[in-house]
C-alpha cells in the first residue's frame, strides 16, 4: 500500500545559513568576553597596584612617625641633630626603617622626575647596625632603595616647627611675644639644633601630615651631658 507523506529536512543552503549565523554568533560572544575579560584584568590590576602603593607609603609614613633625634657634629664641630629637610625631599634617623627592622636607620624621602612632568617618591635606606654616625659629613651605604609611588602630579614636602633656639626660649619666659612654631620649605637640624614637630607631604591633591615625637630636647642634654 502506497503513502503520501513527505519527509521534510533542511535544504543545503538553509544549513550554510545556519551555520553562519550561529558563527556569527559565537564571533561576537567571544569578542563581548574578551573586552569583558582585558576590562576586568584592567580593573583588578589598577587596584592591586593602588594597594601596593598604599601599603608602601604606609611603611615610609611609620618610619617617619618614629623619627630620632639624632645627634652629631657638623663641619665646625659644633653638635646637632641629623635632619634635613627641603622641598624636593629629606633625611633624617629612624627606629622604625622598611628594610632593616630592630635598629637604627638613615633614611631618605624624596621626589624624582619621572619624565613626563610628574614625579615618583622615592626611599632610601642606610642601616646603621655596626655604624658609628657621628658626622654629619659622614657617607653612609645606602644600601636598600624602594619606589613609593609612581607619576604624582605634585609633590612637594614641608616642616612645621621652631625657626630658632632662641625663639622657643624667648617665648617659655615670655609668652606675650607671640612667637609660635611655622610652616617652612626647610628644616636644618644641624644648625637650629631643633627637629620638627610635624612633616608634611603634599601628594597631588592630598596631604600626608606626619606627627614627630618629641624627645629632641632630651637627646640633646644626654649628648652634652653624658655623665
Amino acid at each position: 500500500m502506497g503513502t503520501n507523506a513527505k519527509v521534510k529536512g533542511f535544504t543545503l543552503i538553509e544549513l550554510l545559513i545556519a551555520l553562519t549565523i550561529f558563527g556569527m554568533v559565537v564571533g561576537i560572544a567571544t569578542y563581548g568576553y574578551s573586552l569583558f575579560s582585558r576590562h576586568w584584568e584592567g580593573r583588578v590590576g589598577h587596584f592591586q597596584q593602588a594597594q601596593d602603593q598604599y601599603q608602601r607609603l604606609d611603611l615610609v609614613v611609620a618610619a617617619l612617625e618614629n623619627t630620632l633625634p639624632y645627634v652629631v657634629r657638623g663641619a665646625d664641630g659644633a653638635p646637632g641633630f641629623y635632619f634635613l629637610g627641603r622641598e624636593e625631599g629629606l633625611t633624617l634617623v629612624t627606629l622604625s626603617p622598611v628594610f632593616s627592622a630592630g635598629n637604627p636607620a638613615v633614611v631618605r624621602v624624596f621626589r624624582e622626575a619621572a619624565g613626563n612632568g610628574s614625579w615618583n617618591l622615592l626611599y632610601e635606606e642606610a642601616p646603621l647596625k655596626g655604624v658609628q654616625l657621628r658626622l654629619a659629613s659622614q657617607t653612609l651605604p645606602f644600601q636598600h632603595r624602594m619606589v613609593v609611588l609612581r607619576d604624582v602630579p605634585d609633590l612637594v614636602f614641608s616642616y612645621f616647627g621652631w625657626r630658632s633656639m632662641e625663639r622657643r626660649v624667648a617665648v617659655a619666659d615670655a609668652p606675650e611675644l607671640g612667637y609660635v612654631p611655622e610652616w617652612s620649605a626647610e628644616f636644618d637640624g644641624l644648625e637650629l639644633n631643633l627637629h620638627p614637630q610635624r612633616i608634611a607631604i603634599r601628594i597631588g591633591d592630598s596631604e600626608a601630615v606626619v606627627f614627630v615625637p618629641e624627645r629632641a630636647d632630651a637627646s640633646f642634654r644626654r649628648f652634652l651631658d653624658p655623665e
